[in-house]
Order: structure tokens, then sequence, then C-alpha cells
């Protein structure tokens, strides 16, 4: 497959699972898709007890919701790291990088890294090693994933040697791959989006 038809594969079948595709010209840009993504959707529902933390009005599902919208990105260079946060400030969001361990209850918007896109599924690889990272996709209500083009594979075969290579670094690797948002048809074999995990699954495909 050429590059460009591996990028319409990726796209279509991570559509395919509710995953949003936006392609994007720049960092600038996608940094500013995340704000947008922020200030769109609803309040952040507090699924825990969060000493500190002001409380809005109950959300449809009768739950609180957090006054202060939040976005995670540990992931960013310094430089990016600052883009966002002004970006966010602007808006009167909070942005961070690490202690996620203080915000359990939930946030807004993570912003993570992919290392690869496997085109057979619309699945992304992210490195998990950092434990803020493992957290901004897991307690995000809307995850947002941000892929170059070009580590684009066709498939988890064409991929194995880089997962081999991985594994074999010598240290203990966290290794996340995920296809779309969060869902489960555990209870009752019913489906539902955003049990164990973001509500929305946003993907950035970067120009290198």
């Amino acid at each position: 497959m050429t590059h460009q038809e591996l990028v319409e594969a990726f796209s279509a079948k991570a559509a395919a699972v509710t995953a949003v595709v936006q392609e994007v010209p720049s960092m600038a840009a996608a940094l500013q898709y995340v704000v947008d993504v922020c200030a769109n959707k609803a309040p952040a529902e507090l699924l825990a007890d969060e000493p500190g933390t002001e409380q809005g009005p109950l959300s449809p599902n009768k739950v609180p919701t957090r006054v202060q919208r939040v976005v995670a990105a540990p992931q960013l260079n310094d430089a990016d790291y600052a883009t966002l946060a002004a970006a966010c400030e602007e808006k009167g969001f909070l942005c961070i990088r690490e202690g996620l361990r203080n915000y359990l209850a939930g946030i807004d918007v993570g912003l993570s890294t992919a290392e690869l896109g496997v085109a057979a599924s619309g699945t992304c690889m992210l490195n998990t090693d950092s434990e803020d990272v493992r957290l901004t996709g897991m307690i995000s209500e809307v995850s947002v994933l941000m892929l170059r083009k070009s580590t684009i594979y066709p498939d988890l075969p064409s991929m194995a040697q880089l997962l081999r290579d991985r594994m074999n670094e010598g240290t203990a690797t966290y290794t996340t791959l995920v296809t779309g948002p969060s869902r489960t048809a555990d209870i009752e074999r019913v489906a539902a989006v955003g049990v164990h995990g973001p509500l929305e699954l946003h993907i950035i495909l970067l120009e290198d």
C-alpha cells in the first residue's frame, strides 16, 4: 500500500469504531484542536470524591460536575506545552502534565502521543511507561491521540519487530494498544461506551 492508502485505510477503520479522525497541517493546529474540543464538550463528571474541587450542577446522570475544565498533556515538550497552557489559560482551563493522581475523579481532555498506527484496525500504539501518560488515557472523558502519518503500518505483523525491540529494551515496559473509545458489553450484553475509560477518542493525524 502507498503512504496515502495507509492513511486512508487507517482513517476508515478508526471511524468504523467511532473514533474521530482529524488531519491537521501543524502542531499549532493540533494544540488548538485540543482546546476547541475541551471548550465544546459538556463539563466533566466527578466520578469520585475529590476534596477541594469546586463542583458544578449535576450532570444528566445525576453526578456532580467539575467547574474548571482540565486538559492533561504529559508528553509534550516544553515549548508545545507552554503554547497549549497559554491557550488553555485564555479559556480559563487548567493545563497539567504531571500529578494526575490528584485528578482521579476525572478530567476533560487527555492528550497523548501515539508511537505507531495500524491501518488494518485503526489502532494506535502508545508508550505508557509513565504513570501520568497511562492515567491520561484512562481518566479523561475525551482522549486525543496525536499520530504521525509516516508511522502508520499496514497491520500488526508488519510492526512485530518494532514491538520485539521495545520489549527487549531491558527494563519493564508498558505498551498500550487503543482502538476506539472505551466500551464493554459485560452487563446483560448491552454495549456501553465509556465504562472503563474515555467516552470519545479523537485521533489527530500530523504531517511530518
